[in-house]
């Protein structure tokens, strides 16, 4: 649906309108000339009847009244184009049955001039009806006219010989047909992209926020808690941990507003530190890579690796119940791994809880995967980081660090 405001100031009407169809309102000046253009190089055809009126032998008097038709039905045929709703309180058939029957009124005053080259005033009467109209009322009643004119023109021209001329009226129908089928086709892939667009942003945006949330408040619970057990035994450490917090909120907070808005892209070397304190504050022994070293790794892989680091380290937190956490970074390799009590013990909503063993995600319909689409037995989080190595074309993959102990740990890796 196109999108149309008044000249005058009027505000625009929403309507359900269908693909094809004309708003309610007058185009604005910058619609006007494509429209135009394209409804207006046909007028090329009407040459025909004009030459006939001025070379005919006809009393200056028909000529006049021909000229004055043609000039009325050229008029109509524009305006419609750039506003097809004289009568507002109308609906859009009604004003096109009224602009077509002035239009033929038109047309019957060039007749005692222009003869049977009157028939090229046909394609213009049905491109009223085939263009601003949908297919579904604009082609049968297109269809409709022509068959008339085909009787009307059969029934003037069969005595002269001249009936033949209603089969480059009933090409006309068929080309304009073809041509709006195909400008519907078009317009429904543009607005089915539009939408799959629309849609990836919402996901996009959706995964964006559950990562950076994910974490964020992670780490805030535990400084808070932290700070609730150090409010009497010693109360200057409880009021450092809870600056903490506070700073902890506003940054959340702006990365949220930065996601939203499309801006915020992690920094691998800031994650990097950022998970050291959230591990730091979970009690959990932490050996990670020097923020420093990640100028080593390729620019288009970090984005990537910091998305998956804060996931999986906010999932060794809430989940692994672990005593250390160990975190190595490669050029084609993100691991981290656990010392907890691996697969079997996460929750069926936000880990994998595939019970022990391995499980490698290849694709969304991996059999067996627990990152499966729509599985029941994936968190979002590792969906959505699934998802997003899928997209790099790499591989995720979630295995025991030690498989047959008590606490056999966890070891996620990204590949690519």
């Amino acid at each position: 649906m196109r999108d149309s405001t008044a000249a005058t100031g009027r505000a625009r009407i929403d309507a359900p309108y269908g693909l094809g169809e004309w708003p309610t309102l007058p185009l604005r000046p910058e619609e006007r000339f494509p429209v135009l253009s394209s409804a207006g190089v046909w007028l090329l055809f009407l040459v025909w009847p004009l030459v006939a009126m001025l070379s005919g032998g006809a009393p200056w008097e028909q000529k006049v009244l021909g000229l004055a038709g043609l000039a009325g039905f050229v008029t109509l045929y524009i305006r419609h184009f750039i506003w097809p709703w004289r009568i507002q309180r109308w609906p859009h058939w009604a004003n096109t049955v009224l602009v077509t029957g002035l239009m033929g009124l038109c047309v019957l005053a060039t007749i005692p001039t222009a003869g049977l080259n009157a028939f090229n005033f046909l394609p213009f009467t049905l491109a009223v009806w085939i263009f601003p109209h949908a297919i579904r009322l604009g082609v049968p009643v297109a269809v409709g006219l022509t068959l008339a004119w085909a009787v009307l023109g059969y029934s003037a021209g069969a005595a002269s010989g001249a009936w033949w001329l209603i089969i480059p009226s009933s090409l006309a129908l068929v080309i304009m047909v073809a041509l709006r089928v195909s400008m519907e086709h078009e317009e429904k892939g543009r607005a089915l992209s539009e939408e799959l667009a629309l849609s990836r942003q919402r996901e996009q945006v959706g995964r964006d926020v559950h990562d950076l949330l994910g974490h964020s408040l992670t780490v805030i619970t535990l400084k808070t808690d932290l700070a609730r057990r150090l409010v009497d035994a010693d109360p200057e450490r409880a009021k450092a941990e809870l600056e903490e917090v506070l700073g902890l909120s506003r940054q959340s907070l702006a990365e949220v507003r930065n996601t939203v808005g499309g801006l915020h892209v992690p920094e691998l070397g800031a994650q990097l530190a950022s998970v050291r304190t959230a591990l730091e504050a979970a009690g959990i022994s932490a050996r990670l890579p020097e923020p420093d070293s990640v100028a080593e790794l390729p620019a288009d892989r970090r984005e990537l690796y910091a998305w998956c680091l804060r996931e999986a380290v906010t999932n060794v937190i809430r989940h692994a119940d672990a005593a250390h956490c160990t975190v190595t970074l490669a050029g084609d390799r993100l691991m981290v791994a656990d010392d907890g009590v691996g697969l079997g013990a996460w929750p069926a909503e936000d880990g994998p809880g595939a019970g022990p063993g391995t499980t490698t995600a290849g694709s969304p319909a991996a059999a067996g995967s627990p990152f499966a689409s729509g599985g029941s037995s994936a968190g979002t989080g590792l969906r959505g980081m699934l998802r997003r190595v899928e997209e790099a074309g790499g591989r995720l993959s979630v295995t025991e660090t030690h498989p047959g102990r008590d606490r056999p740990g966890t070891t996620l890796e990204v590949h690519l």
